[in-house]
This record gives C-alpha cells, sequence and structure tokens, in this order.
C-alpha cells in the first residue's frame, strides 16, 4: 500500500508542476489578452493583475472575465495503475480530469520602477506569467488611472481595502444610472455620492426625493469629528430642503398654478385637447385673461364670471383641486424659482406631498423650468431617486406619461444645454427606456435578477458582462462604477456618509 502512496503523491507532484507551468498570458496585439492559470491563482474578474516579463518589467492588466476548465491531465504512470490493480484499483480513467481557469484581459500599461504608465502602449508578447497584483501595485495601478484628473473618493477597492476608489469628477457631466435591489445600500450610497460632490466639486446639484430619504443632506452629526466630516460642515449651510407644510423646513414646496404649461393644467383638470374640445378652448380662453402668477382659485373665478366658460369653473370646483396644499400662499417661493442663487443643494421632498397628483405636478414644474431655461447653459446634476417613481417605463396616469416623456427628452437632449441627470431605481426596466438607454455612467449594486442583469448587459455594453453578473455576490454597500466617470470598470466597498439617512426601514422589533 504505501509504495502505491508514494507513488501517487509524485504524480500529484507531476500534475502540480504541469498546471503551474500553465500559469501564462499571451497576446497578439498588445491589448487584448488571453490567460491560463490554476484555480487557486487568485484572478478575479474587475480585479488587476500583472504579467512579468524579463528583468523589473511588469504590464498591468484589468481581468474581464474568468471560466473554470476542465482538461486532461498527463497519463498516468503504468507502475502506478499496475500497482492499483493489484490492490483491487481500478484506475477509472488513464487521463485524470483537472482544472484550471481560463480568460481575458485588458492592458492598462506599464510599470517604470515605482511609477504606471497609464495606456503605455504594449507590444504583442508570447507566453509569460500572469499573477495577482499586490496591494502595492494596485495602488500604484489606481494612482495612475485617475491621474491629475479632478476626482472624488467614494470607497476603496475590493481588492486591495487600502487602495482608495475614486471616481472623475468630470464624468458626472454625462447621465447616470444607478441600479440595485432593495436592501443594497442603494440610498446610502447615493448621499455618499452627493456629499463628495459637495465637498469637491462646484457642480449645482437639485434632488427629486420621492421618499423623502435625502432631507438631512444638509445635516451632521455634532461630534463627528472625523475630515470627512469636517469637509461636509463647511458646504452643509448650502443645502437648502423643500416640505410640504406642516415639516417646519425653512422652505415650503408649492407651486403658482401659472407654474404649469397648458397642457399641464389641462392633465391636472382631467381634460384632452380632443376630446374635450370646448373645455380647452375654454380653458386657453380664461387663461390669457390672467396675469401670472396666478391661482387656481383665480382661474376658477374667472371662469365663473363668464356664461361660456362656467362648464370650466364648474369642473375645477368638482375636482376639489383647489383644496390642494401645494398651492403657494402668501410670500412664500414657487418651486420654479429653485436654481443656484437660492442654494448650491436643493433637496424637493415630493415625498412630503399627500396626494401623487400633487408629487407629479411639482416633477413636471421643475423638470419643465430647467428644460425651458435650458438655453442659459447652466450647469446642474438633477438626481431624481426611486425614478420610477417619477419617470415609469409604463403607466395609465396620463400626467406621470408626461413626465416621463419630459425626462426623456432631457435625457436625449439635455446633456450638450448643461443638464445632466442622475436616476436611481431598483430595477432597469422599470424605468423609461429612453431615459436609461441615454446614461453613459453605471452604479450598480446588488441585484438577483438574471433578467435584469441581462438588460444592463445591453444597454452598457461597454462594460464586461461578468463583471456585471459580480452583482448578484455583491453585500451591502458594494458596487461595480462604470463610464466616463471611472477610468476603468471599478469594484469598489462605498465608504461612509456623514449626514443622516432619511426614511429608513421599519424597525422590526415585533421579531422579538
Amino acid at each position: 500500500m504505501e509504495p502505491m502512496l508514494d507513488a501517487l503523491q509524485a504524480h500529484r507532484h507531476e500534475l502540480y508542476e504541469h498546471f503551474q507551468a500553465a500559469r501564462v498570458a499571451v497576446s497578439s496585439d498588445g491589448r487584448e489578452v488571453s490567460f491560463m492559470a490554476p484555480v487557486e491563482t487568485g484572478v478575479e474578474v474587475g480585479g488587476f493583475a500583472v504579467i512579468e516579463f524579463e528583468g523589473a518589467r511588469r504590464v498591468a492588466v484589468q481581468v474581464r472575465e474568468v471560466r473554470m476548465v476542465e482538461r486532461e491531465g498527463p497519463q498516468l504512470d503504468f507502475a502506478v495503475r499496475d500497482q492499483m490493480a493489484k490492490l483491487g484499483v481500478v484506475a477509472a480513467s488513464a487521463r485524470p480530469m483537472m482544472r484550471s481557469l481560463s480568460g481575458n484581459a485588458t492592458t492598462l500599461g506599464e510599470f517604470d520602477g515605482d511609477f504606471f504608465l497609464e495606456r503605455h502602449a504594449v507590444e504583442p508578447f508570447g507566453e509569460r506569467p500572469i499573477r495577482p497584483a499586490t496591494e502595492n501595485e494596485v495602488g500604484l495601478i489606481a494612482g495612475g488611472l485617475t491621474g491629475t484628473a479632478a476626482s472624488i473618493e467614494i470607497g476603496v477597492l475590493r481588492q486591495a481595502s487600502s487602495v482608495p476608489a475614486r471616481l472623475r469628477s468630470t464624468g458626472f457631466a454625462r447621465h447616470t444610472f444607478m441600479c440595485g435591489q432593495s436592501g443594497s445600500g442603494k440610498t446610502y450610497t447615493t448621499g455618499g455620492l452627493l456629499e463628495r460632490l459637495l465637498g469637491s466639486t462646484e457642480l449645482p446639484i437639485m434632488v427629486l426625493d420621492p421618499n423623502s430619504d435625502h432631507v438631512f443632506l444638509g445635516s451632521c452629526d455634532p461630534e463627528d469629528c472625523s475630515p470627512a466630516a469636517a469637509r461636509h460642515r463647511e458646504v452643509a449651510a448650502g443645502v437648502h430642503v423643500a416640505r410640504a407644510r406642516g415639516y417646519g423646513a425653512a422652505h415650503t414646496l408649492c407651486l403658482d398654478f401659472s407654474d404649469l404649461d397648458l397642457d399641464v393644467q389641462a392633465l391636472l383638470l382631467r381634460m384632452d385637447p380632443i376630446r374635450d374640445l370646448d373645455d380647452f378652448r375654454a380653458l386657453r380662453q380664461v387663461t390669457e385673461t390672467l396675469t401670472a402668477p396666478y391661482s387656481v382659485d383665480d382661474l376658477e373665478a374667472a371662469a365663473a364670471a363668464h356664461h361660456d366658460t362656467e362648464r370650466l369653473a364648474a369642473r375645477i370646483g368638482n375636482l376639489r383641486i383647489g383644496e390642494w396644499d401645494l398651492w403657494r400662499r402668501g410670500d412664500e417661493r414657487s418651486a420654479i424659482e429653485y436654481d443656484v442663487s437660492l442654494a448650491r443643494c436643493i433637496v424637493v421632498d415630493i415625498g412630503s406631498l399627500s396626494r401623487p397628483d400633487e408629487r407629479t405636478a411639482v416633477a413636471l414644474a421643475i423638470l419643465g423650468r430647467r428644460w425651458a431655461g435650458r438655453r442659459d447653459r447652466e450647469p446642474v446634476l438633477l438626481v431624481i431617486d426611486e425614478a420610477h417613481n417619477v419617470l415609469p417605463a409604463t403607466t395609465e396616469d396620463p400626467l406621470l406619461a408626461a413626465t416621463a416623456e419630459l425626462g426623456a427628452l432631457i435625457a436625449g437632449e439635455g446633456r450638450k444645454f448643461g443638464l445632466h441627470l442622475f436616476v436611481a431605481t431598483q430595477r432597469p426596466g422599470k424605468v423609461h427606456p429612453n431615459v436609461v438607454s441615454q446614461c453613459d455612467n453605471l452604479v450598480l449594486m446588488r441585484m438577483n435578477g438574471a433578467a435584469d442583469i441581462e438588460d444592463l448587459s445591453t444597454l452598457f455594453s461597454h462594460v464586461p458582462a461578468p463583471m456585471l453578473h459580480r452583482a448578484t455576490g455583491f453585500g451591502l454597500g458594494q458596487a461595480l462604477f462604470a463610464g466616463p466617470i471611472a477610468p476603468v470598470p471599478l469594484l469598489a466597498q462605498v465608504g461612509t456618509r456623514v449626514s443622516p439617512e432619511g426614511g429608513g426601514d421599519v424597525p422590526t422589533t415585533w421579531a422579538g
């Protein structure tokens, strides 16, 4: 028995040496790399690896795909099989199956001593050893990719917890789509991104907040002495929050009826320009006699004063729109006046309004005013959290459908005027497709649905599909950043935020 075990041990060593020799990478063009390596090599999709050459020369690559492959190992030695047969053990195969890794990667550049030269041209090469980058090398690669461009630090790289994950600030001049299932840390991450954009850039921000998740963005724990908290306190005063009456906010979220376009007014009054010809004509006639700003009560009174427009007054009264708490009173500031002269960041808490039509009317008014003033070319980041509530893919509500179409218009043509979208949702199929398709940036958090991952793979074809599929295994606060905001697709653990998170889950005290 012992001689056979010794023989098997020797054969195992032979197999190990055989597959260690297969730890190689090749490239026919110096850009795309194919590699083979043992299972225990440690290379992973989205991670950085290093290809070694003679002397101290090293080339950095990012792994785009890794596959498990099986192949036959060297044939068992005849003496080993004979020993096994004498003991009654019959070898199932003279060539045992062995597992290894196969994959591809993209070259990023070369190391020059302790420096990394981004996008440095690499000549085609034959079989060279490949290994995961060390923590120090990951730091050099990440620093070289970022360079001197303005950036924000969003957390740390998953491959190396001591290396900051940095996003390019200018990348937010492109539309951004953020996706993650409930409980993935999407709202927390959005708040962290907004904090860093406030502290490290001068980009004005307007947040449409359907769930009141960002109403404390201008706050900070007074006992927090961290550098991040100190930076946020410097800009927190520039965050203004507008909420419905009764919440004690410095700014009351309100509108004048005249803030809405004629077509939107008609939608609120449940009328169609064709089906309700007389009523729509009456609406046009009456509004032309009024001077803005005017209220819905002003409109009703003016309509009631003339026999041929009495039906319009009756419609307004029957719908009881004048009773909405949304309408401006006294010296209050209308939501359409929110701009960079008021504050650096404005959080519009549409979730504080009690009626769905009120929330939609505010979104329409604000987006409509930004679109109407687009030729001023004032840059602004329009953040739409829980975007499926504002820009849905499908809806039977004409008012909400109009909002989604306006959002699609801004997504398609707004960027050149400085209107930059940041839309966050749980599933890509829940948001208007013409909004998602215009987004260049992707922030992807944990996703369980394979169909959703496939949709994202189609929409964001510049991101390797195996990287997208990693989202099914993400933990809380882990994310993939890709597009102009990232030098290469980055897998990161999002860092802490210092402002309190609004909303939040209902406590599970019932479990006890």
